[in-house]
């Protein structure tokens, strides 16, 4: 069959392609070749042309679909005649086999019958030094069956280089992927964390589901896929059914984070996605699956990127927590994938495609990682709202008491003691009717920095109700707990609170305190309670004093 290949390409009154001269490496074959396609069902018929590669077989044969050859010649310099060579191109469609001066270097794929894509994959072929030829002309002949959509070597041209840079290259590409795979996974497992801990967060879910799928998807397009033996044709409906989940996960995730409804329009386009993504992995003919995976690129591009906007609008407009600056993150992360469509459809010039292509792995992970850092400042901030009050920056009531019966465990193996006091503002509700609620806030605030002051970094303030502030600390016994109280009191009501309309405010207080030896086994609610009352009846018998 080979040789009447070379007989009719031998003599097909066309001019030959150009020759290219390898005279250093690596050494790129772009310009014109010579492509050559069967005319008859018997295959011993031809039709010829020039192309240019790269770029896409229709340039020659609109509507192209089925069997081709593409061919040029090149010359060796003798300096390379002990050298190991290899041939690299970064992508053709769908499947190939590769020959140097009538010999078979390579194949990725199967032609039909039974027909293996290999779209996904760039090809690596070494080149036995025994068929090749020094200063003489040597032929590369590329057969390739295309199937159902433009190809051939839309991406790149055939580039000859030794053995060692090509695989190092290659291998370089193989753990630039792993890595990234590597890290979004463990983006994915600190979401999870991060949800586990806080279940009613459910982008976090999403967002890790969305990490998980996106690796998998890259892992489509890896070495690892390529050497797995499963049917490439296989691997290429699984990745079309990822794009499908993927798409549907994002739009979910975009929602839930700006807590906005779905409109029926899109419930029903984003179930379309996925049943489209679940019918390509079936046993639906290759040809419809480019079809379906177009459709998916249109609905995304046409009507679900539109709305995201709308999303980003809405959120900005309303002034959500984070709008901004996730809606230029996911922005950029939703341009990314317009360019992968265009790149897909060729839409783009061979340059831009080539930096686009160079530039979007970096651009995920970057996208990743900046929802990440997003969620996880989120996270951050609910918890601190959770734990501490927003107003004065005090430990709730419930962290307070969290964090006393640690302490109260600690100083049994001290042998120290503990105070735990109250402090009540008196006559607060005055000082909001007499300034205003502003300078009440401030009052609240100046008494917690008065009591921090006294208070060592690991002693414990907390909020206990609108005016009444509880604090917690470690002392070496009643006497010492006495002055602590004393000094509190004093450096809370020796000079008046200026608003900011520089009135003074005087302030007065009442503290309640208990104290609790290394022997004395009590529980961090029975201390609080028994100050609580401590600090009752001390208002009544004796307000703006300390009752220990």
């Amino acid at each position: 069959m080979l040789r009447f290949i070379f007989l009719f390409l031998f003599s097909c009154s066309l001019n030959a392609a150009q020759e290219y001269s390898v005279e250093q490496l690596p050494s790129e074959f772009e310009g014109d070749w010579q492509v050559c396609r069967y005319t008859t069902s018997e295959n011993n018929q031809y039709d010829c042309s020039s192309i240019n590669v790269p770029g896409p077989i229709e340039q020659a044969f609109p509507e192209f679909d089925g069997l081709a050859f593409y061919r040029t010649t090149f010359t060796l310099s003798n300096e390379f005649e002990h050298q190991s060579l290899a041939l690299y191109i970064r992508q053709i469609r769908d499947a190939d086999k590769v020959y140097i001066n009538g010999h078979l270097i390579g194949e990725t794929g199967q032609f039909a019958p039974n027909f293996e894509k290999a779209t996904l994959y760039q090809r690596l072929y070494p080149i036995p030094s025994s068929i090749l030829k020094f200063n003489q002309s040597n032929e590369l002949l590329i057969k390739l069956y295309n199937h159902a959509r433009p190809g051939g070597m839309v991406m790149s041209a055939p580039v000859i280089d030794s053995v060692k840079n090509t695989y190092q290259n290659a291998a370089t590409q193989e753990s630039l992927l792993m890595i990234f795979v590597g890290m979004i996974l463990l983006i994915s497992a600190v979401q999870i964390f991060y949800y586990l801990a806080q279940p009613e967060h459910r982008e976090n879910l999403l967002f890790a589901v969305l990490c998980v799928f996106e690796s998998i998807y890259l892992l489509t397009y890896s070495q690892a896929a390529l050497d797995s033996g499963i049917n490439l044709t296989s691997i290429f409906r699984i990745n079309i059914l990822l794009f499908a989940i993927l798409t549907v996960n994002f739009f979910l995730f975009v929602s839930y984070f700006f807590k906005q409804t779905i409109p029926s329009l899109i419930k029903g386009v984003l179930t379309l996605t996925l049943l489209m993504g679940i019918v390509s992995v079936t046993v639906l003919p290759i040809d419809w699956i480019y079809h379906i995976l177009l459709a998916i690129q249109l609905l995304s591009v046409l009507i679900l990127v539109p709305y995201y906007f709308y999303i980003f609008y809405q959120a900005n407009r309303q002034k959500m927590p984070y709008a901004g600056l996730m809606s230029k993150v996911l922005g950029l992360y939703i341009i990314t994938a317009i360019i992968d469509f265009a790149i897909d459809q060729q839409l783009l010039p061979l340059f831009v495609s080539g930096i686009a292509g160079l530039l979007s792995p970096i651009f995920l992970i970057t996208v990743f990682i900046a929802i990440t850092f997003i969620l996880i400042h989120k996270h951050w901030l609910y918890f601190r709202h959770a734990t501490y009050d927003y107003l004065t920056n005090c430990l709730r009531r419930s962290s307070f008491e969290q964090r006393l019966a640690e302490e109260i465990h600690r100083i049994h193996r001290t042998g120290l003691s503990i105070v735990v006091a109250l402090i009540d503002i008196d006559n607060f509700k005055q000082i909001n009717d007499e300034y205003n609620h502003l300078a009440g806030d401030k009052v609240l605030q100046e008494v917690v920095n008065r009591t921090r002051t006294s208070l060592r970094d690991f002693d414990l303030l907390g909020r206990y109700g609108g005016d009444e502030f509880i604090f917690a600390a470690e002392v070496s016994d009643k006497k010492d707990a006495s002055q602590l109280l004393k000094r509190i009191h004093r450096n809370i009501t020796s000079h008046p609170v200026i608003d900011k309309n520089d009135e003074a405010i005087a302030i007065s207080i009442t503290i309640g305190a208990v104290v609790a030896e290394a022997s004395d086994l009590v529980t961090a609610l029975q201390m609080i309670e028994e100050a609580d009352q401590i600090l009752v009846s001390g208002k009544v018998k004796q307000k703006g004093h300390v009752h220990i």
